[in-house]
C-alpha cells in the first residue's frame, strides 16, 4: 500500500502501538494520552470519514497548534524523562493525526483528477464472525455453543461440562469413571466463528475460525496430555512436568511443559508456522527431525517436511486472538484468505491480481466494507460485495 497516501502507514502506527503497550502494562496513562490513545484509535478504524470533512480541515492551524507543544516542549526542559517521553509522544501522535487527514487528502485530490478510478461497490454489507462453535461429544452427541444456554452442558464418564457467562466451554471431574480418557471430544469452528475452551488439565485454548481442536475428556489416567489442533490456536498449557503437553497437526507435533504459543495450520497454506510466546517449544515434523525454539522465535514446517526457525513478529501472529486485523507488507491473497475465513464470504479476482503490499490494522469487530475500505485507500485494489461474493478488482 502506497506510504505516503494512506492511513496506516507504520509510522503512525508505531507511535499508536507504544501507546497501546503502555496501556495494557503497569504504566498508567495520563488524561491526555488516554484521549489522544482514543483518538488515534477511531483514526485507525474510522479514517474513511475523513473523506468527508476534508475541505473542512484547517491543516495551517493544526500545524500552529503542534508548534506551540513543541514550544512547550522546549521550554520545559528540565522535566524528567518519563514525562518528555510522554510530551513527545504527544506531539508525536498529533502530527501523525495531521499527516494521517493529510494523506487521505492526497487520495481525495488523486481521485477527484482521475474520474476513471474504480469504485467500492456494496450492494450489502456482511457483519463479521461471531462467538461460536460445535461441541461434539465422544457418543456423536453435537451441542451448538451459541444457542446452549449457560451452565452445565453435558456429563459424560464423570466429567462435567459447562459454560461460563462469558461463553467459555470448561471441563471439570466429577465422578470420573475409569476409561474417560478414551473418549475423545472436539470443539470446532466453522467460516466466521471462534471460540475459547479450558480443556480437564486447565489448559486454554483459543480457537480461530476453520479451526478444531480433538482432545479426551480427561488427561488424568494418561501419560501425556494429547489433543490434535486443525486450522489455527493459541494455547495457555497449565504446567505439569510428569505429563507433557503435545499438540499434533498434520505436519508437525509439538512437545511442550507449560508454554503459550500459536499454532497456524491451515491446510489451504501449505505449512505449519508455530510462534513462541512464553516458556519453550520442542517441534518435531513428520520426519521425526526436531527443533527447540525460544520466545519471540517461530518454526515453520513445510510440505517438503523441512523445518526453519525465524523471528516471530508476536504482534501479528497475536492479532486475531485480540480481536483485530493486522497485516504487514501483505499481498491482497494473503489477506483475503484471512477475510475469507472470518466474514465466511466467496472471493474471486477480476482482472490481473494486485502485486501491491499492505499494511493496516483494523478490528475484526467491524462489517465486511469498513475493511475493504481501508485496503482499497492506495487505488491499488477495489471491491464489490454483491450477497457473501467478494470480487476484488485492480
Amino acid at each position: 500500500m502506497d506510504k505516503e497516501s494512506t492511513p496506516f502507514s507504520p509510522n503512525w502506527n508505531r507511535i499508536l502501538e507504544t501507546l497501546e503497550a503502555d496501556e495494557q502494562s503497569s504504566q498508567d496513562l495520563s488524561p491526555e494520552e488516554q484521549l489522544l490513545l482514543a483518538e488515534l484509535r477511531t483514526l485507525r478504524a474510522e479514517s474513511s470519514e475523513a473523506l468527508n470533512v476534508y475541505s473542512s480541515f484547517d491543516t495551517n492551524k493544526k500545524w500552529d497548534t503542534l508548534k506551540e507543544q513543541i514550544s512547550v516542549g522546549v521550554t520545559s526542559h528540565h522535566r524528567s524523562k518519563g514525562k518528555m517521553r510522554k510530551l513527545w509522544i504527544r506531539i508525536s501522535a498529533a502530527a501523525a493525526a495531521i499527516l494521517i487527514i493529510t494523506g487521505i487528502s492526497l487520495v481525495y485530490v488523486k481521485k477527484q483528477q482521475n474520474p476513471h478510478n474504480l469504485v467500492n461497490i456494496f450492494k450489502n454489507d456482511i457483519a463479521p464472525g461471531k462467538n461460536m462453535a460445535t461441541l461434539t461429544l465422544d457418543n456423536g452427541k453435537k451441542i451448538v455453543l451459541s444457542t446452549a444456554n449457560k451452565g452445565q452442558l453435558a456429563t459424560e464418564a464423570g466429567i462435567v461440562i459447562s459454560k461460563t457467562a462469558d461463553g467459555q466451554v470448561v471441563y471439570s471431574v466429577s465422578n470420573q469413571e475409569s476409561d474417560a480418557g478414551t473418549r475423545i471430544h472436539m470443539l470446532s469452528t466453522a467460516k466466521g466463528e471462534t471460540y475459547r475452551l479450558r480443556l480437564p488439565d486447565k489448559s486454554e485454548v483459543w480457537l480461530n475460525a476453520s479451526s478444531s481442536v480433538k482432545f479426551p475428556a480427561s488427561f488424568a489416567s494418561q501419560e501425556v496430555r494429547q489433543v490434535e489442533v486443525t486450522g489455527e490456536a493459541y494455547f495457555e498449557i497449565a504446567k505439569d512436568k510428569a505429563h507433557p503437553f503435545i499438540v499434533k497437526t498434520n505436519q508437525q507435533e509439538v512437545q511442550v511443559l507449560g508454554t503459550h504459543f500459536n499454532i497456524n495450520s491451515y491446510e489451504d497454506k501449505n505449512n505449519t508456522t508455530t510462534a513462541l510466546l512464553e516458556g519453550s517449544l520442542r517441534v518435531l515434523n513428520n520426519a521425526r527431525q526436531a527443533e527447540i525454539i525460544r520466545p519471540g522465535e517461530q518454526t515453520i514446517v513445510d510440505a517438503g517436511k523441512n523445518i526453519t526457525i525465524s523471528p516471530a513478529n508476536i504482534k501479528n501472529v497475536m492479532a486475531w486472538k485480540n480481536g483485530y486485523f493486522r497485516f504487514r507488507d501483505e499481498p491482497i491473497e494473503d489477506i483475503m484468505e484471512k477475510i475469507i475465513r472470518w466474514y465466511n464470504i466467496d472471493v474471486i479476482y477480476e482482472g490481473k491480481v494486485s502485486n501491491e503490499k499492505f499494511s493496516g490494522n483494523i478490528s475484526r469487530n467491524k462489517n465486511i466494507s469498513e475493511v475493504l475500505n481501508m485496503l482499497s485507500y492506495s487505488n491499488a485494489v477495489k471491491f464489490k460485495v454483491d450477497g457473501r461474493r467478494v470480487t476484488v478488482m485492480q
